[in-house]
């Protein structure tokens, strides 16, 4: 019996994707993909953002347990008696061995400066601190490096400096306060700016009080230094004295009106966060709520960028809509950019007496 049609069902059967098939499928992959990636980076910044919360929760419980342990909160700096090699450590160092960081804590010589250049003081002391990394002091949204390198003094290196992303909160402005910092802020040694900080003196409420923010670290761009929230702009307000009459608002104004990225002896400076371990701000030690979350850092436009007292740097992120903020009662708490200025700057107060609504943030 012939059987008609096995030439062609065999050929039905063996023909491959046309070119127009082929183009379709890719086509459909290519959407397939682009639909995805944007979901596979939320999640991926969902991650990092996570990690970044993780960090300010432990930093807020180390300083809870410094506290318990010496009775009051550390101090964002300390005083430097003339003709002293006192250290310039900010609040970050001195709460290592509360996020089992003891080992690098023991490696601190407290007697002698960060710098490597401070005279008198013993060579290389502090090498090793001034080049570690620690990893809860990193937020894992901000790759920016803003700073190069520094070799220790018995020849090792060159190693990259220790940089950071969690500032302290200071609080406002001194000079409107008696000159007196407002923030759960002291300097060790030197009660100018304000008593030593315990939890007693915190009347506004732990619930209620920053502790710790974060900042997007500078570039490190030098003479390219670009534009952005890793900036520290140069204001057009010199330093204030120890008191002043001029609003917030006013420095507020000027701060985000400056076009001038702040000169570092002819170089855009663009190191905000560049020494962990220091206790100036806008390098390694504190910030203030004199600016809004993820609007302009600035310094002030006499030169100003190296104090513990005084700053308009602010917090910043690479999170979508605000930042992190870190509060006296363990807490973490997500602040968004459209907070009103009242309550970022009533959070900022230790016992300014601000009343804060619960949905404010």
């Amino acid at each position: 019996m012939m059987r008609y049609g096995t030439n062609e069902s065999r050929m039905s059967r063996d023909r491959g994707f046309t070119l127009i098939e082929l183009l379709v499928v890719i086509a459909i992959i290519a959407v397939l993909i682009a639909l995805l990636l944007p979901a596979v980076q939320a999640a991926r910044e969902a991650a990092r953002r996570s990690q970044c919360v993780n960090n300010l929760k432990q930093i807020g419980l180390a300083v809870a347990n410094y506290s318990d342990a010496n009775g009051s909160l550390p101090p964002t700096a300390i005083a430097q008696p003339a003709g002293t090699f006192t250290n310039n450590f900010g609040m970050k160092p001195r709460i290592l061995a509360y996020i089992e960081q003891g080992a690098m804590y023991n490696a601190i010589n407290m007697s002698a400066n960060l710098e490597e250049a401070a005279a008198g003081a013993p060579i290389g002391a502090n090498d090793t601190i001034a080049t570690a990394q620690i990893a809860t002091y990193l937020c894992p949204s901000d790759g920016n490096i803003p700073i190069g390198t520094y070799k220790w003094k018995n020849g090792l290196g060159p190693f990259q400096v220790g940089y950071g992303s969690y500032p302290n909160n200071i609080g406002t402005m001194a000079a409107l306060n008696g000159n007196r910092l407002d923030g759960p802020a002291y300097h060790m040694g030197n009660a100018n700016y304000g008593a030593v900080v315990t939890y007693a003196t915190i009347s506004d409420g732990l619930s209620n009080t920053a502790i710790f923010s974060e900042w997007v670290r500078g570039r490190n761009q030098g003479l390219a230094a670009t534009d952005g929230v890793h900036q520290v702009y140069e204001s057009s307000d010199p330093a204030p004295g120890a008191t002043t009459t001029i609003p917030l608002d006013t420095y507020m104004t000027n701060c985000l009106n400056s076009k001038k990225i702040f000169d570092n002896a002819g170089a855009g400076w663009d190191k905000k966060g560049m020494k962990w371990a220091n206790q100036p701000c806008g390098e390694g030690g504190g910030y203030s709520h004199v600016m809004l979350p993820n609007t302009k850092s600035c310094f002030f436009g006499n030169n100003d960028g190296s104090v513990a007292n005084r700053t308009m740097v602010g917090a910043s992120s690479n999170h979508a809509g605000g930042v992190n903020v870190a509060f006296l009662d363990g807490s973490v708490r997500f602040v968004k950019n459209a907070v009103s200025k009242a309550t970022w700057r009533a959070i900022a107060t230790k016992a300014g007496g601000e009343v804060i609504s619960s949905d404010s943030l």
